[in-house]
C-alpha cells in the first residue's frame, strides 16, 4: 500500500497567485479565496456561469498544484481518497457540505487519477477540523497494493 499526502495551504495559494496574476495581468481578485473547497451550499445556488467559472478556477489551480508537486500524469488506476478540511474558525460546518467536487475534477484533469468514478476511486472520506493557525485541506491518497486482498475487501455480494 502506498500513500501520498497533498496539502493545500495558504502558502500554496500565494505561490499559485503569483503564477495566476502573471498569466492574467488584468485580474484583480484572487483565483482561490481559501485553502479549502467552497461549501456545496455556496456553489449550488450560484447562477450557472458563476458556478462554471468557480469550477474552472479550482480545476486550473489543482492542475497547477499537481504539476507543482511532481504528480502530473501519474494516472492512478485505483485509490481511496481522504479529505481532511481544517477550517479557521469554530463556526459550524456540516461535513457533507465540504464535498470536494471541483478538487476531484482537477485531479482527473491533471492526470493524477484516471477518473473519479467508483471504478477508480473506491472510497471517499470527508473529515472536518478546526485549525485557527493553519487552515488547509489535506488529501490522503491511498493506493492499494495490487492483488487479492484489495479485491476481497472491496467486493460485496
Amino acid at each position: 500500500m502506498k500513500n501520498i499526502t497533498l496539502s493545500i495551504t495558504n502558502d500554496v495559494l500565494k505561490r499559485y497567485e503569483e503564477v495566476y496574476f502573471q498569466r492574467h495581468p488584468r485580474a484583480r481578485k484572487k483565483p482561490i479565496a481559501r485553502p479549502y473547497h467552497e461549501s456545496i451550499n455556496i456553489w449550488m445556488v450560484m447562477k450557472r456561469p458563476m458556478m462554471n467559472a468557480l469550477k474552472q478556477r479550482w480545476k486550473d489551480f489543482i492542475v497547477w498544484f499537481i504539476e507543482d508537486q511532481g504528480y502530473s500524469n501519474l494516472r492512478i488506476q485505483k485509490c481511496e481518497l481522504s479529505f481532511f478540511t481544517y477550517y479557521p474558525t469554530h463556526r459550524r460546518h456540516d461535513v457533507d457540505n465540504s464535498c470536494p467536487k471541483f478538487i476531484l475534477d482537477g485531479l482527473c484533469e491533471s492526470g493524477f487519477i484516471v477518473d473519479d468514478d467508483c471504478e477508480h476511486v473506491t472510497k471517499l472520506t470527508l473529515q472536518c477540523f478546526v485549525d485557527t493557525e493553519a487552515p488547509r485541506t489535506e488529501i490522503k491518497v491511498t493506493i492499494p497494493s495490487r492483488g487479492k486482498k484489495f479485491k476481497e475487501e472491496h467486493t460485496h455480494g
